[in-house]
């Protein structure tokens, strides 16, 4: 197995065993053991078990981007972006409460641990980036497109998401949730200024 291929499946046992057993629990021992692979060769793959992690950190900051750019068609338009990606998002959320865990748990630890502080910024960075990409391809689809700042509307939609996703997981409304979410999405639609033309 290639150096590359190693470091993946390393990547995807992390990603599985912390989302099912949290941060603390996931030694080099078990990472290795959900990867069917020895526990020595992660040393080979990662320099230390922080680089793992940060690893994992920019893997689900991909799966989140992937999630978005599926979902959205940027030639129906922004109110269209903004619907179908936050919905999309949200069904990745339900779909997954060990995963959203493992993304706080990874945020509070990069911003803890001392010299991994930039993990966590670049964490929501890339989430802000890539909603503000997602945006502006849909904006620019738009026959009279509004002036509108994109880089804070993004900036705003994964802070209220955020907030959602905090909320779900303290308490499981599904309904209340989903009722958070629709307000989110009519919010960012109301600041669009496209449903009132």
């Amino acid at each position: 197995m290639s150096a590359e291929a190693r470091r993946e499946q390393f990547i995807a046992a992390a990603i599985e065993v912390m989302s099912a057993r949290g941060l603390e629990h996931a030694t080099t021992r078990s990472i290795a053991t959900q990867a069917g692979a020895p526990q020595a060769a992660i040393h080979y793959a990662f320099r230390a078990k922080n680089e793992l992690l940060a690893a994992v950190i920019m893997e689900v900051g991909t799966q989140v981007e992937r999630v978005l750019r599926d979902a959205v068609q940027p030639e129906r338009g922004l109110i269209a972006a903004v619907r179908d990606g936050l919905n999309a998002y949200w069904d990745h959320v339900v779909g997954d409460d060990g995963l959203q865990l493992l993304q706080y748990e990874l945020t509070i630890f990069s911003r803890r641990t001392p010299g991994y502080e930039w993990l966590a910024e670049a964490q929501y960075a890339r989430y802000v980036a890539v909603v503000e990409e997602v945006f502006g391809a849909a904006l620019a689809h738009e026959p009279d497109p509004p002036a509108i700042d994109l880089a804070a509307l993004s900036r705003f939609m994964v802070a209220v998401v955020d907030g959602l996703i905090i909320q779900y997981q303290v308490n499981h409304d599904a309904v209340r949730s989903r009722a958070g979410l629709d307000l989110a999405i009519r919010t960012a639609t109301l600041l669009t200024g496209l449903d009132s033309r």
